[in-house]
């Protein structure tokens, strides 16, 4: 059976490097993404025995960004099959009144406009192949 391509934002740590983890053993090939080239360089390291893996280090929050990253990916990799939208943050978990506007802008632009920057530059491929899936990770901390 064909490998799948998986694309995993926040894959650096959490959720998402666990995700990247299982999924390499489950016939994927990953497109792992985050802030931290250093870490993405080292679980690539780590998972390439057991499956294909390509970098692209970006922070969600800056639309051009994103398109810039998702742009530089090879033919052979922008057949995404899975977007796993993780990259998340927590700030801003104080009560409103005396919540901080700057924890509230973060969590809004990483949380909100990052998940929307990301599916928007890869789900026309999607669309267009009238195929793929897109997993949106949440925390208790949108509660």
């Amino acid at each position: 059976m064909e490998k799948r391509t998986a694309f995993i934002t926040g894959a650096t740590s959490g959720i998402g490097e666990a995700t990247a983890r299982l999924l390499s053993t489950n016939n994927f090939r990953l497109i792992v993404c985050g802030r931290r080239q250093d870490r993405l360089e080292k679980l690539k390291s780590e998972l390439f025995l057991q499956t294909e893996v390509t970098t692209l280090s970006f922070d969600v929050r800056n639309h051009d960004d994103v398109k810039n990253a998702i742009a530089t990916l090879p033919e052979k990799w922008k057949d995404i099959d899975i977007l796993i939208n993780n990259a998340g943050n927590a700030h801003g978990l104080d009560p409103i009144q005396t919540g901080s506007l700057q924890d509230w802008d973060a969590m809004i632009d990483i949380n909100v406009k990052g998940l929307l920057y990301v599916s928007k530059e890869v789900m026309p491929v999607m669309i267009h192949r009238k195929s793929g899936h897109i997993i949106n990770i949440g925390s208790i901390a949108g509660k």
